[in-house]
């Protein structure tokens, strides 16, 4: 028998109550950190007003990012926004009518979260559309799209 065979026999043979199964379950048990990650984010970072925020997100992009291509075809020049453009996602349980539920069309919105980690952060941050969602065996939730794009002041 080779050592590869016997390598994966020992790791992926009959477990139970002899030393493989034991030793497969201390391997892959619990979450463990090591070191002291002073830098690093567990959920999301600050609660909005009006719901119990489940995930936000953030998206930044450049609003114009064009390709110019030469006469090869390939791409020689491009021409892209100087400043970030943002969609915005914001998710989570009705738990009030304040905050980002009380958004509207056409007037500029402002979330607790991070909106401004890349770029500058200007330009009105609009609603686009609200998802709500009711289910038999869930809770109300609400899901909230925003953009911004830095010309729009």
């Amino acid at each position: 028998m080779s050592l590869i065979n016997k390598l994966i026999r020992w790791y992926f043979g009959p477990s139970g109550f002899g030393t493989r199964g034991i030793r497969r379950a201390r391997v892959s048990g619990a979450l463990t950190i090591v070191g002291s990650p002073l830098t690093v984010q567990r959920g999301v970072e600050v609660a909005e007003t009006g719901i119990v925020t489940r995930r936000f997100v953030c998206r930044y992009f450049a609003e114009v990012n064009d390709k110019l291509p030469g006469i090869t075809g390939e791409a020689t020049v491009r021409a892209i926004s100087a400043k970030f453009s943002r969609d915005i996602t914001c998710e989570g349980e009705v738990s009030g009518t304040t905050g980002v539920m009380a958004f509207t069309l056409g007037t500029a919105c402002a979330f607790a979260n991070d909106v401004s980690t890349f770029g500058d952060g200007t330009g009105k941050i609009l609603l686009d559309e609200a998802t709500e969602t009711q289910d038999r065996t869930g809770w109300r939730s609400v899901s909230i799209r925003c953009s911004s794009n830095p010309g729009l002041t």
